[in-house]
């Protein structure tokens, strides 16, 4: 169970064909200093699938920090409310080019043999802000919604 969280960042529209991830990247950690009343150095990368989601559809992703409330945040930044609710949790340790290896095995592996549905949630990873994507030491956690 996670609480509620308030995050703030930017998003963008892309898909797992024309993945953009590191667009929204770059343009929040060049940003992100910007950012009032951080409360941790925890980075949140956050998507929002549409209903009935397959990998073929466009989805929201966000690069997020988590903050103790909205007040003086830059105007063209994006505020996030976070509801709480019920999360398996993955933690993992690697390069982000192995991520779609280990997705397959939660979502095609995991949650079928232990019986877990999907939730209808916002999806992310979380990790520290000295986070290298391209390193084998690189640790993240997993959070997948559950019912």
């Amino acid at each position: 169970m996670i609480e509620p969280k308030k995050l703030v960042g930017f998003g963008i529209t892309t898909s797992f064909q024309e993945d953009k991830t590191p667009i929204v990247w770059r343009k929040f950690m060049m940003r992100r200093n910007e950012i009032a009343n951080r409360i941790s150095d925890q980075l949140f990368s956050l998507q929002i699938y549409p209903e009935s989601f397959t990998p073929n559809q466009s989805f929201t992703k966000y690069a997020l920090a988590e903050v103790s409330d909205f007040d003086n945040i830059p105007s063209d930044f994006e505020s996030f409310q976070l509801a709480s609710g019920k999360y398996l949790v993955f933690n993992y340790q690697g390069k982000t080019e192995n991520g779609p290896k280990i997705f397959s095995y939660i979502f095609q592996n995991f949650i079928p043999e232990n019986q877990f549905e999907v939730d209808d949630r916002p999806h992310f990873e979380i990790f520290g802000d000295d986070y290298d994507p391209n390193s084998d030491s690189a640790e993240e956690e997993i959070w997948i919604p559950i019912k």
